[in-house]
């Protein structure tokens, strides 16, 4: 038997025979259970909505609330670790000056390291903190590219309208409006960030990164951007959220030791 017909998710998932299978959400089995799931939630949403524009904000905001405690968590414990590394920087400053002055070699190279994660210990401070500030970002791949894929393979939002000048989810903003703000709203996102990170290098790769991304979004589906804007913003809440915390606990921290 044949079947001659659109790919429509809902007529080939009703025919049986696995033919929703000719969808390909992705090869990468991870991927394509996201994506899925993804295009299941966000057509059953559109259902009552009526508009996939509102559908995927809608759809966002749940997804960062899923995500929210781990993220959050992330981020006190990656601020806090940042305000410890600031205060001790003069100390770990001066043990790389002193072992500078003597002569390079593997075993000197050796002792500056030990010396350093000895400070590091003695301070409760762990280096490796800091790169809990990725975690946002990596969680959120997944569920980029399953919405890429989505706008790639299925039909249903071909030509589907969200509001003023986007007619076509499915293709880029004609204007570059919503990529220029999605960009804006990542480097307001990265300033709230930033500021409590004492590595300049690292501030700087921060801020590189939202300008790389805004090009590269600049073709991408219109509801590919309305995604990552609404995430952005999003994150922007939840940074204010974290900073106000982590004020909290600083605050908490005096208290404690002037007392």
């Amino acid at each position: 038997r044949i079947f001659v017909g659109p790919k429509d998710y809902a007529l080939l998932h009703s025919l049986g025979h696995e033919l929703d299978r000719v969808i390909d959400f992705s090869r990468i089995s991870f991927i394509y259970v996201c994506t899925k799931w993804l295009f299941l939630a966000l057509t059953w949403l559109n259902g009552y909505v009526g508009n996939y524009g509102w559908s995927i904000i809608i759809l966002t905001f749940v997804v960062r609330l899923v995500f929210f405690p781990l993220t959050y968590r992330s981020s006190i414990t990656m601020r806090q670790t940042s305000k410890k590394m600031t205060k001790i920087q003069p100390r770990v400053k001066a043990i790389q000056d002193r072992y500078r002055k003597m002569k390079k070699s593997m075993e000197t190279n050796r002792q500056m390291n030990e010396e350093v994660m000895a400070l590091y210990k003695k301070e409760g401070v762990n280096p490796m903190a800091n790169l809990g500030g990725c975690l946002p970002l990596l969680l959120q791949m997944p569920i980029f590219i399953g919405f890429y894929n989505m706008l790639a393979v299925t039909i249903e939002m071909r030509q589907a309208p969200f509001m003023l000048w986007l007619h076509d989810l499915s293709r880029r903003d004609p204007y570059y409006v919503t990529p220029i703000l999605m960009g804006a709203s990542w480097v307001l996102q990265q300033l709230m960030t930033s500021s409590s990170i004492p590595d300049p290098m690292q501030r700087k790769m921060m801020m590189l990164m939202p300008i790389m991304f805004t090009f590269m979004m600049m073709n991408m589906p219109s509801g590919l951007v309305i995604y990552w804007l609404t995430s952005n913003v999003l994150g922007m809440v939840q940074q204010y959220l974290t900073n106000k915390r982590a004020d909290q606990l600083d605050a908490e921290a005096r208290a404690q030791s002037g007392g």
